[in-house]
């Protein structure tokens, strides 16, 4: 049959067109169901993109040839290749906006730029926002270099660390070569290999082009010699001449850190954040003066900031465990003079508690006699927390409801907001998603446009199996961000129990582009696939998964689904095997996993015709998860395998009564009935169907054919 008629398009070399045309007739073809049909779509499917792949088309390069030589002209003149407005006119040419040209012009710059990368982070941020890099990257790993890609990115998402607008500038030098040498000599400093620095510095300046870090590296090779007072002198003639850059007035806090000048340090470093209120360095570097300096709560508490900003940081945990046990000995003494100072002890329980001490903590604000509401307040602030983090749920909820209770004031709507995330957060540990998604519910009213609290949400209607609500919200989600990477896991997994597999595929892929960390846009990838038997495409998807050491039972089990498919049984038995001998016995939410891996040890020995091991292993299946729907309908057909024909229709029975695939079961049923010679009954059971389904296949077929046998008996 015709590729293009079974696809129902016109012949068309757009692979984009020809996936949606697939995707779309997939929800009406089903393997299951049209295994012919299946194959009759996928192969059409597969020719059309090899069509697509192999199609020659001739264009005129000429305007792109063209174009291609005005970026070469910009970057090639220094002052024209750091001036934004040059690159704007670019970028604004037909060349770059056609959509027959669009794709071709973004891959011809970035061949070029890829040996031509010296550009400020301003200019990549203006390529990004044209041809969009950055959404584009998976597809674009495929034809550069992915650390090609990943530099792009964080040029575009960080500030450059030399500042280009501050060159003396003159187009006849090479700038090329003098800004690689620099970030050579940034790393050789860095490692402290002085004498190739020093080697480096004379041939920085050999190239006659000056930049005020130069001078900055100067003052950095001489800290690193012990040379203070050179370095002093370079410092303080830089901070007359550029008394605002940051990286200047950065290291002339080092300068004075190194020296012991805390006080001025500190200045120096809160000059820097008035420049930059976001530099993590210099908050580290403030953090580190005012504990030098004694002041050690607020020292604490920007430590504390820095966590929630890198919690895998160790040196931000370190200085936070070392300040709290300052503070400890430092209440304890204080304790022992002042025994009935509650403010006292309050503030030692949460030392406790910030450094994992949580009995101790417990026990310390349990002898506390409260005096008056706020003491009260932070009594169950310290005992809701402490319990939360021990994995106490149910105290931890009796003591953040009693918190809320002396909260609940128009007052305290950030304190009010915090306990209403810990209550969710509560619920859903429980599972109880229905209080959690109140909760979640009042965190969003007094603060809407939360990304964090809109994913708590979008997590909560996932597990209530609300995926229309969720699927609404999360498109909330994508303009509040659209560069948080959860809430297009949460989409995907919306449209995929929806149905919408092509939908949910590119929310999938969406997410891994921008944090390919996340195991859940992979496990809807490999479902997807599974469902449309693409077995070794699942195979691949777990193995990108595994390239960023995503360590996850669902992954496992899809692969293993996929190579009992492709009748490497032996391979997944090996798997399952090992997944089951480390899932932890003792947690209850392991049983989803273990009745999965059990149902795909028990499909795996029916392939081998092993019909009561199969049987065996489903049962275990089942023991895990009595409402797992997929383990019944295995089940009933290995009872149809062996003949036990009234038990397969107990579990047909309860597939129905439990909403799963009702026609699907009824036809199963219909069939038993055919085969036991009950054909009344089975032509009941197949109307059944087409109550529900009127074009269920095979479905009228079998009835004509079971109403020919009764008449041939009449």
């Amino acid at each position: 049959m015709d590729t293009w008629m079974v696809l129902g398009i016109d012949k068309t070399k757009d692979k984009s067109l020809i996936k949606d045309r697939y995707f779309d007739l997939l929800t009406k073809v089903n393997p299951e169901d049209n295994p012919e049909g299946f194959k009759i779509l996928r192969a059409a499917y597969e020719k059309a993109l090899e069509y697509a792949k192999n199609e020659n088309i001739d264009e005129d390069n000429s305007d792109l040839e063209k174009w291609i030589e005005k970026v070469k002209t910009i970057y090639k003149s220094f002052s024209l290749r750091i001036d934004i407005n040059e690159w704007n006119k670019l970028l604004n040419e037909d060349i770059s906006f056609s959509l027959e040209t669009k794709d071709v012009a973004c891959e011809k710059l970035l061949q070029y730029l890829i040996n031509n990368i010296n550009i400020p982070c301003e200019v990549w941020r203006l390529i990004d926002s044209h041809f969009e890099i950055n959404e584009r990257k998976k597809e674009l790993y495929e034809q550069f270099p992915k650390e090609y890609i990943d530099f792009i990115i964080d040029r575009i998402e960080n500030n450059d660390i030399i500042n280009y607008y501050l060159f003396k500038v003159e187009d006849n030098k090479d700038y090329d070569s003098w800004i690689n040498l620099y970030f050579n000599t940034i790393q050789e400093l860095n490692n402290n290999n002085i004498e190739v620095v020093k080697t480096y510095l004379e041939q920085l300046q050999s190239f006659n082009i000056y930049h005020p870090y130069f001078d900055l590296f100067q003052c950095r090779y001489h800290m690193a010699l012990g040379d203070y007072t050179i370095s002093k002198n370079i410092i303080s003639n830089l901070l007359k001449n550029y008394p605002n850059d940051m990286a200047i007035n950065y290291y002339a806090a080092e300068l004075k850190w190194v020296e012991r000048n805390y006080k001025h340090a500190k200045e120096l470093y809160e000059h820097c954040l008035d420049i930059s209120p976001n530099n993590f360095n210099a908050k580290v570097g403030l953090a580190d003066v005012l504990l030098e300096l004694g002041e050690l709560e607020k020292s604490k508490n920007i430590f504390i900031d820095l966590i929630n900003i890198d919690p895998y940081y160790d040196y931000l945990r370190e200085r936070v465990s070392y300040i709290n046990s300052l503070l400890i000995a430092k209440l304890d003494n204080q304790l022992k003079t002042n025994p009935d100072n509650n403010k006292l002890k309050f503030k030692l329980a949460w030392c406790y508690y910030e450094n994992f001490n949580y009995e101790k903590a417990i026990n310390l604000v349990l002898k506390i006699k409260c005096n008056d509401k706020s003491e009260i307040i932070q009594k169950y602030d310290i005992l809701g927390n402490s319990y939360f983090d021990m994995g106490s749920y149910d105290t931890a909820l009796k003591y953040f409801h009693e918190l809320l209770k002396n909260k609940k004031t128009k007052n305290n709507e950030i304190e009010l907001i915090s306990i209403y995330n810990k209550l969710g957060r509560i619920y859903s540990k429980l599972k109880r998603y229905d209080e959690a998604l109140k909760f979640f519910d009042k965190v969003l009213n007094l603060m809407p446009n939360n990304i964090y609290y809109i994913n708590c949400k979008c997590n909560t209607l996932i597990k209530l199996g609300k995926y229309e609500e969720c699927l609404e919200l999360s498109d909330i989600g994508i303009e509040v961000d659209k560069n948080d990477s959860l809430i297009y896991s949460f989409r995907a997994e919306s449209l995929y129990n929806l149905g919408y597999l092509k939908e949910a595929l590119d929310s999938a892929n969406r997410c891994i582009n921008l944090c390919p960390y996340i195991s859940a846009p992979y496990i809807i990838k490999m479902k997807i696939l599974l469902d449309n038997q693409e077995n070794e495409e699942v195979l691949m998807v777990s193995n990108e998964a595994n390239k960023y050491k995503i360590n996850d039972s669902e992954i496992v089990l899809c692969k293993c689904e996929a190579l009992i498919k492709l009748n490497r049984g032996e391979e997944a038995e090996d798997l399952i095997k090992n997944l089951l001998i480390n899932i932890n016995d003792s947690n209850e939410e392991n049983n989803e996993i273990k009745c999965k891996a059990f149902y795909l040890l028990s499909l795996n020995e029916l392939n081998k015709d092993n019909f009561n091991f199969a049987l065996e292993l489903i049962n275990e299946a089942i023991s895990f998860n009595y409402k797992d729907l997929d383990s019944y309908y295995l089940r009933a057909y290995i009872y149809r395998c062996i003949f036990e024909y009234n038990l397969a229709l107990n579990d047909y029975n309860f597939i129905i009564n439990n909403n799963g695939n009702i026609a699907f079961s009824y036809y199963q049923c219909a069939l038993i009935f055919k085969e036991i010679g009950k054909y009344r009954i089975a032509i009941s059971y197949f109307n059944k169907v087409l109550e529900i389904d009127p074009d269920y296949p095979n479905a009228k077929e079998e009835i004509f054919k079971l109403q020919q046998k009764l008449n041939s008996y009449l």
